[in-house]
């Protein structure tokens, strides 16, 4: 079962190869065969059944039809010149008396294919072409144009054009929308990106910033505390990083398919939480012993949450502790994080834009987020429902 739609998806793609190397083709086939059956046309017309005043073929009208018909060769490619190659030879047709016959029908093609593929002022001036050169030839008393043809004609002349121009103003408006989806995606990847070097980044330097001052503070009186803070500096710089690495490698991947996996889950909490304890921050973990299964980009949210909130502990409050608590919840996974507070006075430049993120990372994926004062510290609480890897 399998291997059928990998074989359709081949004929579709096979098919799709075949009809764009046939493309470049059909309008010159279309001419060939619309000038083979005009001349077929007036040269087998019987005139006199049609109207007595008609001329017999002769190099005039045969060279006028090959310019009308032929020019329907590059309707699309050049629109414009198509329809002014019909036109002039449907008129010198017309104006020595010869049969137009089926050149009369093609005229409609070729304003059509000015309406569709050329400019609307094209279109409307090609409209207004037709018209004053059907009603001049009426006037003119030309053979086979009665009243009745003329309003025929007319009522035709508008219909294809308006048929045209339907199609083209619908083909605009289809490339707007592709447009605005492209910048949309663009804006999404670029608010996608942002999120992570924010969260990579400023968890990174918050620990580096705090292990430096350590450090500093240490160096002369506790050299194996020195020591320490300098260690956890480097192994925060190589995991900083290697996940930077990891991001700008998506960033040049071509594959489209979103199926590469997060560079971080529920699975690395642990970790992070070791590496904040080593900052000097006690965080006590709770997690469920069957975590829900809430895809690789639900996973990654809420690894982010728990970090992202932890970040901040060690950023904006005085707080030496903090707990983060997992839960089930009816729809998915509840987290909690929990900082004692109380907070620091000067917060700091950039305060706020990691939680911007992350209620962009909780909407995205259809959960919600509560992020406010709790006591003299913060809470934050989020919910990840279950197939957030949507």
């Amino acid at each position: 079962m399998t291997g059928q739609p990998a074989a359709v998806a081949g004929r579709r793609s096979g098919w799709t190869v075949v009809t764009r190397r046939l493309a470049p083709l059909l309008d010159p086939t279309l001419g060939f065969v619309a000038l083979v059956a005009s001349l077929v046309a007036l040269l087998g017309a019987d005139e006199a059944t049609v109207d007595a005043r008609l001329e017999a073929p002769n190099a005039v009208a045969v060279a006028a039809t090959v310019l009308a018909a032929g020019g329907l060769a590059w309707r699309r490619s050049h629109p414009v010149r198509s329809f002014a190659a019909m036109l002039s030879g449907c008129l010198v047709v017309s104006l020595t008396d010869h049969y137009i016959g089926l050149l009369s029908l093609l005229f409609l093609v070729s304003l059509y294919s000015l309406a569709a593929h050329g400019r609307r002022r094209d279109g409307l001036i090609g409209l207004g072409a037709g018209i004053t050169s059907f009603v001049s030839l009426a006037l003119l008393d030309v053979p086979d144009l009665g009243t009745s043809v003329l309003l025929q004609s007319l009522a035709l002349l508008v219909a294809a054009w308006a048929l045209g121009d339907a199609i083209r103003s619908r083909r605009e408006q289809q490339r707007v929308q592709e447009r605005e989806l492209v910048e949309s995606a663009v804006a999404e990847e670029r608010l996608r990106v942002a999120r992570e070097l924010h969260d990579v980044v400023a968890h990174s330097m918050s620990l580096i910033a705090v292990q430096a001052g350590v450090g500093a503070h240490v160096i002369h009186s506790d050299v194996t505390a020195a020591e320490q803070a300098l260690e956890i500096i480097a192994e925060t710089s190589r995991r900083a990083l290697e996940q930077t690495r990891s991001m700008l490698g998506m960033l040049r991947e071509n594959s489209g398919d979103g199926t590469r996996p997060p560079t971080q889950g529920l699975g690395d909490l642990p970790s992070l939480v070791d590496d904040l304890r080593a900052a000097g921050l006690l965080v006590q973990l709770t997690v469920p012993s069957v975590l829900p299964d809430l895809g690789a980009a639900g996973s990654l949210a809420a690894y982010r949450i728990v970090q992202e909130s932890l970040t901040n502990v060690i950023k904006h409050s005085t707080a030496t502790a903090a707990t983060v608590t997992l839960r089930d919840s009816s729809v998915g996974l509840a987290i909690e994080v929990i900082d004692p507070g109380p907070g620091r006075s000067n917060p700091g430049p950039g305060s706020g834009h990691g939680l911007l993120g992350l209620a962009e990372r909780v909407r995205l994926l259809d959960g919600t987020l509560d992020a406010g004062v709790h006591g003299t510290g913060f809470r934050v609480y989020a919910v990840l429902t279950l197939g957030s890897a949507r």
